[in-house]
């Protein structure tokens, strides 16, 4: 019995230290010759509590009290284990028992007070805590214990005086140091808090749930750089838990690094944590990313974990609408509104349905609530000004108004930020390309040209690729210019400096109010010029924006000056330089002459159509007998606005069978190879298309386009005038069909363009890059002076 007390205490000392399997082995070879050993049973309870093996620590402990019925530590430690298990009846009964045993043993009266705090029973709890501290005032760990409880029923104040008494009392205590940064936080003392952890983190800098514990609550603050190092640590060190994964993506995905917050989201999903936010994050870079289908898997599987959660609701129709699923997402909006009329960007996501559903003017209203709901939105104010661009017959003055109003007000948030010295006076001038469209997107084909083809002598470019996600475009434009960014994880404040610390003497914005644009940077102003270019038909209504860049067909002398609050520098022929793709197909023979029958198309997404224009394209069939129409858009991949859009045309006369809908296709051959089943394309109103007319004329299909008063319904105006085919552009209605109607009447001249109009393209400005820049360049420096560069 001597030698079992012997290596019992050998045991006890292993377990202190740390050497968990020596003391289990002594443990086991104590019991192979003494079953009857309480104390070794008593420990590997002990040992397997530690490990998380509940179930055998309480097998454990249990033999231990049975074989030492009066032993209050053995009937304390059961306690403790049905505690951890939410056994509370069976743990205050044993809690109570040890007590009886040993009436004034502060453990015993910590570990009763612990339990009844779990049961919500206040009073007794408080009773029983504040007891055991009078009993022995120096109990570390019964006041930490205290100071949680106190936490718990609403007593912060008294939380934080009694855990700091703990701390005194151990001051190498690295838990009870995080106990008061944790107390700290949660009474939003978030600064004492910080230092707290930082200080546990220099006590011992290898506890990885005190960096944790700080990265999450810089993560809460949005200090997503000082989150990033102390979650790195966290994730570094042994016991990483899946929520150390998620807290790092969390911070990774702030600052816009998706592939890297993926991979920890995925590791902390294969490591057991799974909840409905990591689940919307995740579908939140799916959707960045452009990954629809997992975008969509993802949000739906947050909504099945958290139905009631209506956000998570709106994401997953968000992500639907990305794809095309236009019924599917509506659904998903209109249940979120129902559930919570206030959710603002449910309100904006039904107005970007319909808009993209060509009802532009259903649309507003949504916006607007979306706005007053949310004032301090970015996306929902350009989208409400994008969609009046779409509205046929919206005054031209009144979307002027809108777009000075909301720079003006931008203008109040974001005040321009930056002074400039004086630019040496034989330095190449800089210019700064800013844009989330440098990548596989139409903007593409229009800035390549400028980027092949810059005087080097004159100039140097700095592109500040914004994109979601690099492809073979970004590598390309990389490759082009004197220096290429990428700035998709600056937020706008800091991509304004890093933009004034590259001393960029011109900056270019290229998406105006659409989607992702960056008019947050360029109102803190960050270079001395700045200029409006390719991505949006109008004003900016941007105060610090100096110069928006057109030509005398969009913007005719004289006509559209008083609509902007740019000044207008106009190029010469043309504002735009299509690049076509490397590898586009080879222009087909006229279809009419195979069908026939003559096809009209139009390939511009759906928010740029409107039921005018459909009454106008109706009028176009029924004037050509037989004649097809085909429409090619991504929100026609949805079942629901086929038949909606089918349902227009035949209550107008039209056949099904001369109605032809097709949605996205992801290869630019596979989409240009659909204008080989069209013989005429019909231009949008009053929003033209651009790429779109570009890419028909390039097929061989003349492109009939209607003249408007401002820049949005003149762009296919500058385009055929560059092309030299203007007798296709229309100045009413009237003229627009005749124009087509006529066309279509005269197949020798349909096949003539097919085989010249590609020709025509290359040998005019839209194509001669090196003639467009040029001018482009010229007009840029003329106006220069004036901009004091």
């Amino acid at each position: 019995m001597n030698q079992s007390v012997k290596n019992l205490e050998k045991a006890h000392q292993a377990f202190r230290v740390g050497r968990l399997s020596d003391a289990e082995e002594i443990c086991r070879e104590i019991l192979g010759n003494d079953e009857q050993c309480a104390g070794a049973w008593h420990l590997m309870g002990k040992m397997a509590a530690l490990q998380g093996d509940l179930e055998t620590a309480n097998e454990f402990a249990s033999v231990a009290c049975d074989l030492d019925p009066q032993n209050a530590e053995f009937i304390r430690d059961v306690a403790e284990v049905f505690l951890r298990e939410k056994k509370l009846e069976s743990a205050e009964q044993h809690s109570r028992r040890a007590l009886e045993l040993l009436p004034d043993s502060p453990e015993g009266l910590v570990l009763l007070a612990r339990i009844l705090a779990e049961k919500e029973e206040k009073s007794a709890a408080l009773e029983a805590f504040q007891e055991a501290v009078r009993i022995r005032k120096d109990y570390a760990e019964g006041l930490s214990y205290y100071a949680l409880a106190l936490q718990k029923f609403g007593r912060g104040k008294d939380a934080i005086s009694q855990i700091r008494k703990a701390c005194a009392l151990e001051p190498d205590s690295v838990e009870f140091q995080t106990n008061l940064a944790i107390l700290l936080e949660q009474n939003a003392r978030y600064m004492d808090s910080l230092a707290a952890y930082g200080k546990a983190a220099r006590m011992n800098p290898s506890v990885g749930f005190v960096w944790f514990r700080q990265g999450k609550l810089l993560n809460g603050l949005k200090r997503y750089a000082e989150s990033i190092a102390a979650l790195e640590k966290a994730i570094s060190l042994p016991g990483q838990l899946g929520d150390y994964h998620y807290e790092y993506g969390l911070a990774l995905h702030m600052t816009k690094r998706f592939q890297e917050a993926l991979a920890n989201y995925e590791k902390a999903l294969s490591m057991g944590y799974n909840t409905a936010a990591l689940q919307c994050n995740r579908g939140v870079i799916y959707k960045d990313l452009r990954r629809g289908g997992d975008s969509i898997m993802a949000f739906h599987t947050a909504v099945i974990m958290e139905p009631t959660n209506v956000s998570y609701l709106n994401n997953l129709g968000a992500a639907a609408l990305e794809i095309g699923l236009n019924s599917e997402a509506l659904e998903c909006f209109e249940q979120a509104v129902e559930k919570n009329p206030k959710l603002p960007t449910a309100h904006n996501n039904i107005g970007n349905l319909l808009k993209d559903r060509a009802r532009g003017m259903d649309a507003l209203p949504h916006y607007r609530t979306a706005i007053e709901l949310n004032p301090d939105d970015r996306d929902s104010p350009s989208n409400y000004l994008l969609c009046h661009m779409y509205i046929p017959d919206m005054d031209p003055k009144l979307v002027f108004e809108e777009h000075k109003k909301w720079g003006l007000s931008t203008t109040k948030k974001f005040p321009p930020a930056f002074k400039f010295k004086p630019r040496l006076v034989d330095a190449k001038i800089r210019l700064g390309f800013l844009s989330a469209d440098l990548c596989h997107h139409p903007v593409a084909h229009f800035i390549e040209p400028i980027f092949l083809e810059y005087d080097r002598e004159r100039f140097e470019i700095v592109a500040y690729g914004d994109q979601r996600k690099s492809d073979d475009f970004s590598a390309r434009f990389a490759t082009q210019v004197d220096l290429w960014r990428e700035t998709s994880s600056y937020d706008d404040k800091a991509l304004a400096k890093l933009i004034h610390e590259d001393h960029v003497d011109i900056l270019f914005e290229l998406a105006g109010h659409t989607a992702y644009n960056r008019l947050g940077v360029f109102a803190l102003k960050p270079a001395p010029v700045q200029v409006s270019y390719l991505g949006y038909p109008g004003t900016t209504g941007l105060p610090a924006i100096d110069f928006r860049i057109t030509d005398a067909f969009a913007d005719p002398q004289g006509t559209t000056e008083h609509l902007h609050t740019e000044k207008l520098i106009r190029v010469p022929e043309c504002a735009w330089c299509f690049q076509p793709g490397e590898s586009t197909p080879e222009v087909e023979p006229l279809p009419a002459l195979k069908n026939g029958y003559v096809t009209f198309g139009c390939f511009n997404n759906m928010a740029k159509l409107n039921p005018a224009l459909f009454e106008v394209w109706a009028e176009i069939l029924i004037r050509v007998p037989g004649s097809h129409l085909r429409l090619k858009a991504r929100t026609l991949t949805d079942d629901g606005v086929r038949k909606e859009l089918m349902a227009y045309f035949t209550e107008r006369g039209i056949e099904e069978n001369r109605l032809e809908f097709f949605g996205h296709t992801k290869k630019t051959t596979d989409h240009l190879s659909h204008y080989h089943s069209v013989d005429i394309a019909l231009d949008s109103f009053p929003y033209h298309g651009t790429t779109t007319t570009c890419e028909a004329m390039w097929m061989g299909c003349p492109v009939v386009t209607r003249a408007g008063k401002v820049h949005v319904s003149r762009v296919g105006v500058s385009l055929l005038n560059a092309v030299g085919i203007q007798e296709f552009i229309a100045e009413t209605r009237e003229d627009y069909i005749q124009k087509a109607v006529n066309l279509a009447g005269d197949l020798n001249k349909l096949s003539a363009l097919r085989s010249t109009l590609r020709e025509k393209m290359k040998s005019s400005v839209l194509i001669d890059g090196s003639v467009f820049v040029r001018g482009f360049e010229a007009s840029l420096m003329a106006a220069l002076p004036k901009l004091r560069i």
